[in-house]
């Protein structure tokens, strides 16, 4: 029971931004150029800010299991890899990044973390923090490099394109400050920290309005088998393949446990953002969303329940 209503609280309030954001479109509130300008303005001030508050604040001193987190980059990198490949099936080269940042990048930071909290206590969600702080930069990074390559080819002059585009990504460079806050515990000053966290939580919500507004029954009937490809990758294989190598090592059942969510946690919010601000498949990138967090309310009340059954 205490499962399924920590889930639900996880996922639920998600649901209802995606539907309000479906409300609003509908009555013609909003539009294509909100989904445009709203885009934009998550992805190059709300959501490096969210990122950047979230990193600078992590103490990466503090004692984490590197094997561990090595394990979870290497599935990461790996389905970042196969999924590109796969994708080469696609013939819209903007659905192909998409796809493939869906299968792999997780909303570890908001549901994960908070489901190993409510869940397990504090003590493993401190070395689930340990284990995102970590994997957040990581997976922004691979994201850029996914959503880049498939745009611009594998050719010299692709590659320089792609290079420069990584480069100058606000989500890299977000990453980039806030590890040198990180790391060499320089604290952010009190206003920047207060402007940040207005754009911070501006946001998500705003990501998720704008979810709302991009699905159509057009995309379920043109783009569901290929989201929903990505949401089983996502939800499914990947927490399962995770789990197998982990008790193979001699993991116990709360340990399994934290390392199911976080390997399992549908895609992440932001990557709609950065899809559609990147000139990917947008409406694609919401969709896998829309889809992994539904089959995650799921996967994670079976996934849970069969772990505590070992």
């Amino acid at each position: 029971m205490n499962v399924l209503i920590h889930t639900l609280q996880g996922v639920v309030p998600v649901f209802l931004l995606i539907v309000i954001g479906s409300i609003l479109k509908h009555r013609k509130v909003i539009g294509p150029a909100f989904q445009k300008s709203s885009s934009i303005i998550c992805f190059k001030l709300g959501l490096p800010a969210l990122i950047f508050l979230k990193i600078a604040g992590l103490d990466f001193s503090g004692v984490f299991n590197i094997n561990e987190i090595l394990i979870l980059l290497a599935i990461a990198l790996i389905t970042m890899i196969t999924t590109l490949l796969l994708s080469l099936r696609l013939k819209d080269v903007t659905q192909r990044g998409a796809f493939s940042q869906g299968a792999f990048r997780g909303n570890i930071a908001i549901i994960g973390l908070a489901l190993v909290l409510n869940l397990y206590g504090e003590d493993l969600a401190a070395r689930g923090a340990m284990i995102v702080a970590v994997m957040l930069p990581v997976f922004n990074i691979l994201s850029v490099i996914a959503l880049t390559i498939p745009r611009h080819g594998m050719s010299l002059e692709g590659l320089i394109r792609s290079l420069k585009n990584i480069i100058t990504n606000p989500i890299i460079m977000a990453v980039l400050a806030a590890l040198g806050f990180s790391l060499f515990k320089i604290p952010v000053p009190v206003l920047l920290g207060r402007l940040l966290k207005y754009l911070a939580d501006l946001a998500l919500p705003l990501a998720l309005i704008n979810i709302g507004g991009s699905l159509s029954a057009r995309g379920f009937r043109e783009k569901g088998k290929i989201a929903l490809a990505a949401a089983l990758i996502k939800v499914v294989l990947l927490p399962v393949i995770a789990v197998i190598i982990f008790y193979k090592k001699g993991y116990n059942q709360e340990e399994l446990g934290l390392i199911f969510l976080i390997a399992g946690a549908p895609t992440a919010l932001s990557s709609h953002i950065m899809a559609d601000a990147m000139d990917n498949d947008g409406d694609l990138a919401a969709l896998i969303i829309m889809v992994s967090t539904t089959l995650a309310a799921v996967t994670t009340l079976i996934g849970i329940s069969i772990i505590n059954s070992l």
